[in-house]
């Protein structure tokens, strides 16, 4: 008996610990223990920029950081921190995916975000920065103002236009021009480019045009090739129109660079300074002079340069610019520079 209870105690104590060792499986100091989800998104990056429609800049990289098991993950797009729709629903836990850009029926703007959420966790997500959609597909343009052609508008009095825009750059310009075939550019009526709020004050200007029954404005929409409209025909009344004659260099006359001449001209009273600069044809070439000249002071002397233009030298001309009215312009004609280089 003695015997028997002797074998079995030795059993017993070999058999506990594999028993002991097989309990609680999860305990297995060989097993990893698991990561707790977690989804970081790298790109797009605050500040990007992307075309809907542009081939060249409609394609978006999302990529994301993760940790966890997560199989499966869904992408949204967020404008200003709210859903706007499902990129992908059930996209792969990969830590990238390409995507063409939409606005998905949300406006233009520089507040979009991209979400990516994992699924069948809980609160396991991320939200990249902020980057601008700008869909020009559809860019469209209209003047909302009704110009009446019985109506002469007289400069220096105030007129609000009013536009239509759709899928613009956000920017636009507003030209004015001569010619009842809208033919002939006269300037744009503001020298920098305006926000595309659908209105301006305007104060009417001939810019040095001068009374004339058919001009147009043009709206242009910045950045988007082929997107602007035309106005209907009116008429400007203006009288104050500067002027700026000049009388040297003489049509056809030759000057040798390093030589002095004298530029001169004939201004009306309201031009007071000017800036002269050297064209060839209607490419500009360098400024003769920058702090401006007293139109009371001239004539210039100028040592004459080409400013290291190479080609065609009988095609140069001077051009005598207002420092009030950068509309205020006086042209040369033609002469030519002899270079000795």
């Amino acid at each position: 008996m003695k015997k028997h209870w002797a074998v079995l105690s030795v059993a017993l104590l070999i058999a506990v610990p594999f028993v002991l060792w097989g309990c609680g499986g999860d305990d297995d100091p060989t097993d990893p223990p698991v990561e707790a989800c977690s989804i970081t998104v790298t790109t797009p990056v605050t500040g990007d920029s992307f075309v809907p429609g542009d081939p060249d800049n409609q394609t978006v990289r999302i990529r994301w950081d993760k940790t966890g098991d997560a199989a499966r993950v869904s992408i949204d797009l967020l404008k200003a921190g709210a859903l706007v729709d499902v990129i992908a629903p059930n996209a792969t836990n990969n830590g990238v995916y390409t995507w063409t850009a939409s606005n998905m029926g949300a406006a233009n703007g520089a507040d979009f975000s991209v979400r990516v959420t994992a699924l069948d966790e809980d609160n396991c997500l991320g939200v990249s920065g902020q980057f601008s959609l700008i869909n020009t597909v559809g860019c469209s343009l209209a003047f909302t103002n009704d110009f009446d052609h019985d109506i002469t508008y007289v400069a220096g009095d105030n007129l609000t236009l009013t536009w239509y825009s759709n899928s613009t750059l956000g920017n636009v310009s507003i030209e004015l021009w001569r010619g009842d075939d809208n033919t002939t550019p006269v300037g744009f009526i503001t020298e920098d480019p305006l926000p595309d709020t659908g209105s301006y004050d305007w104060t009417i200007d001939s810019l040095n045009s001068g009374t004339y029954d058919f001009y147009t404005l043009k709206i242009i929409a910045n950045g988007v090739d082929g997107c602007f409209a035309v106005s209907d025909t009116f008429a400007i009344s203006d009288e104050d129109v500067c002027s700026i004659n000049i009388s040297s260099p003489q049509p056809d006359v030759v000057w040798t660079e390093g030589q002095t001449e004298e530029i001169d001209l004939i201004a009306s009273d309201d031009v007071h300074v000017v800036n002269l600069r050297l064209y060839k044809g209607s490419e500009f070439l360098g400024n003769i002079t920058y702090a401006g000249v007293l139109v009371a002071d001239m004539p210039y002397s100028w040592v004459v340069s080409d400013f290291g233009n190479e080609g065609d030298n009988t095609v140069y001309r001077i051009r005598a610019i207002s420092t009030d009215d950068r509309y205020c312009v006086g042209i040369s004609e033609s002469f030519t520079i002899i270079s000795t280089q």
